[in-house]
């Protein structure tokens, strides 16, 4: 991993520059600082070796040395080359290693100063993945280079764990709130049917007067309560995934806006397809939410969803143009702060991101899912993509 190799790299770049002052210069250098520095490396679990520039393995600590040696790979030995034998792993057809004889090229002609790859391994080693690190490191005059081979099986096998679970978790609230939107529909939608027919019957039967007018304010009370009721069951129970992320984000809107009587908007832009399933799923709830807020809280008119596909990753982002979100929202500490947490928690199961940002007028819920690992620059290229879409002017 990234971090075990800089850690290891700091861990020998301090002895390095003391101890490079009094080694004896000439061919024997770079062999005085690797024996030096090998109690240094010696009991870390990490597989390390530093190797010369040529490819000659100096040292290896005793995790290196012991996984070789078990599977025969003595050509990896302190004494061997490493490049040697990377190569001729390259030439049985093994992709990793082609990798690394390029990635060790590179790093001797000075063309990059590190390289990092995480590999699948074959023969014994067959269905464990790996990660291995090469890095340039200077110890006195010499240049070398660290090599940091890693056992990612077990961790890889966590986090696929992890996203089983979360898939499992994301498909039981599924079902239980399928079986919510049912309950309303069938018993307490049907209730106030019911009510709302007595009452009718009942203002027959009142003489005009004082108790009339309390009549037809239960009847206007029970039409708003009907309405909510609607609203939240299509909320809860809405169009199904199977017809594509977008168009049942549309779908959404479109239901939405007959139902809560405001002017609505649905925007794509990219070629969208499905992201991954806990995705879509985590998408459409976020969108449910943030458009039974709008409803609740924002006292808007009109409300705009977009769906963003880029290369790096897909944004959804709400737009309202009501009285906009509060401080305290922001913060957590009121009922729709909390709202916002359980969408930032949606967010995180899937490794995603959840921002919400208080507009000149309105708000803005903007959630964020990579599509594949992005760099920094890449990273901040599609956040000020968003920044651009976010301060348009016209919900």
């Amino acid at each position: 991993m990234q971090r075990i190799a800089k850690a290891a790299v700091s861990l020998l770049e301090g002895p390095a520059r003391t101890m490079g002052r009094g080694a004896p210069e000439g061919p024997t250098e770079a062999s005085f600082l690797a024996e030096s520095f090998k109690h240094l490396i010696d009991d870390l679990p990490e597989q390390i070796a530093l190797i010369e520039m040529s490819g000659a393995i100096l040292v290896a600590n005793q995790a290196w040395t012991k996984t070789v040696e078990d599977h025969g790979y003595l050509g990896a030995l302190p004494g061997g080359n490493y490049r040697a034998f990377c190569a001729a792993k390259a030439a049985e057809g093994y992709e990793p290693a082609r990798q690394a004889v390029e990635a060790l090229d590179e790093l001797a002609a000075g063309k990059r100063s590190s390289w990092r790859l995480v590999y699948n391994g074959r023969e014994r080693w067959n269905g464990r993945d790996f990660e291995i690190s090469l890095r340039r490191l200077a110890m006195g005059s010499q240049t070398l280079i660290v090599v940091v081979r890693f056992d990612l099986t077990e961790i890889i096998e966590l986090r696929r764990a992890r996203h089983d679970l979360a898939e499992s978790l994301i498909e039981g609230r599924e079902v239980e709130r399928r079986r919510m939107a049912r309950e309303l529909h069938d018993s307490t939608a049907q209730v106030l049917t019911a009510v709302k027919l007595l009452l009718g019957h009942l203002r027959h039967e009142t003489a005009p007067g004082h108790s009339a007018d309390l009549v037809d304010e239960l009847q206007d009370l029970v039409t708003e309560a009907q309405q909510e009721i609607r609203s939240v069951a299509f909320l809860t129970s809405p169009p199904a995934l199977e017809l594509g992320l977008a168009e049942a984000l549309k779908a959404l809107v479109e239901g939405f806006g007959r139902r809560a009587g405001l002017e609505t908007r649905f925007d794509v832009s990219g070629i969208v397809e499905s992201v991954r399933a806990p995705a879509d799923i985590a998408f459409f709830r976020i969108a449910q939410e943030a458009l039974s807020n709008v409803y609740r809280h924002a006292h808007a008119r009109r409300v705009r969803l977009s769906l963003h596909s880029r290369a790096s990753a897909t944004h959804l982002m709400i737009i309202d143009d009501g009285i906009g979100i509060s401080r305290a929202s922001l913060k957590g500490t009121n009922a729709l702060g909390v709202g916002l947490g359980i969408m930032r928690a949606r967010m995180n199961e899937i490794g995603g991101r959840l921002t919400a940002r208080r507009l000149s007028q309105g708000t803005a819920i903007i959630a964020t899912v990579p599509n594949r690992s992005v760099t920094a620059k890449a990273e901040l290229a599609m956040r000020r993509d968003i920044e651009t879409a976010v301060l348009q002017p016209n919900v």
